[in-house]
């Protein structure tokens, strides 16, 4: 099963609000393997975004989140190979 547009749509706009941890995405029984990776593309996207706005004195960021990610992320992708 997996999620419909605006559902993901939704997830994808704030995922943090969605997932306590990246992890909690790749065990999600409501997204598909694709949407998963499109969740944790646009998570990712934020987080380092963040990062570059607290390089330049502009936020609070927090690195081991983006390592998490991350590491989702790359393990989502190494489980398809």
């Amino acid at each position: 099963m997996s999620a419909d547009e605006q559902t993901l749509h939704a997830i994808m706009k704030d995922p943090g609000g969605h997932f306590s941890a990246p992890k909690d995405v790749l065990s999600s029984k409501e997204l598909s393997d694709d949407q998963k990776k499109a969740v944790l593309e646009s998570w990712q996207v934020d987080e380092q975004e963040l990062a570059k706005a607290t390089e330049e004195n502009m936020g609070v960021s927090d690195n081991n989140l983006l390592d998490e990610v991350t590491a989702a992320l790359s393990s989502l992708i190494g489980n398809k190979t």
